[in-house]
């Protein structure tokens, strides 16, 4: 009885082993299972994440495309304030200028003239010093720059002359004689105006006053 009890004893254990084998088995395949699923997942979320991260690719064209140039055939009123414009502004007072032409502009009639200096006293001294002139007659004009202006002339604006062969004292005139005498259209008795200086007053941006400078 003893020894029949033994050999079953050995075969229960038996059994046991192989059970347990085969469980063991079992979870080293799940495991195994398990763990490929899970790097499969994670591969196929690093790549998503990837794929999302990436910046959209931008061609060497796209980022040297210049903007688009203005149409060569601009609107009027981009024109107008692209055109260069005159430098007709002369502060309010009185300045020496050369008259050198009289037109109907936009606005009325404008004078074109060439802005210069009526120094008298020490100022004029200094001036005729430094330009290595002879200081006469109490007074000296610097001319230095060509540059024209033109400004307009308020309708109703004053003249006042010393008619030619006279002497010192201003009189009246008419802008309109006084225009032809400056372009040169009409026969006047004003003075010869390419040496004859002219005192202009301006207000608002207008010419209101025009008085000839008499000199010796």
């Amino acid at each position: 009885m003893a020894a029949r009890n033994n050999g079953h004893g050995r075969h229960t254990a038996a059994k046991k082993v192989r059970r347990n084998r085969t469980i063991a088995i079992v979870v080293v395949i799940a495991l195994v299972l398990a763990a490929f699923g899970v790097g499969y997942v994670l591969a196929s979320g690093g790549s998503e994440t990837r794929t999302s991260d990436t910046p959209t690719t931008v061609t060497p064209t796209d980022s040297l495309t210049p903007s688009p140039e203005p149409s060569e055939s601009p609107s009027e009123e981009a024109s107008e304030s692209a055109s260069p414009q005159p430098d007709t502004v002369l502060d309010d007072g009185r300045h020496y200028v050369y008259a050198k032409a009289v037109a109907e502009g936009a606005a009325g009639r404008e004078l074109t003239f060439d802005l210069a200096y009526f120094l008298t006293d020490e100022a004029a001294s200094e001036a005729a010093a430094a330009n290595g002139d002879e200081f006469v007659n109490g007074y000296y004009i610097v001319n230095d720059n060509p540059k024209l202006r033109t400004m307009p002339i308020a309708p109703d604006a004053a003249v006042r002359y010393v008619p030619e062969g006279t002497c010192c004292n201003l009189k009246a005139g008419n802008l309109d004689a006084w225009s032809a005498a400056v372009n040169g259209t009409a026969q006047t008795d004003y003075p010869n105006m390419d040496p004859t200086g002219w005192w202009i007053t301006v207000r608002d941006g207008e010419i209101v006053r025009i008085a000839q400078q008499w000199v010796p």
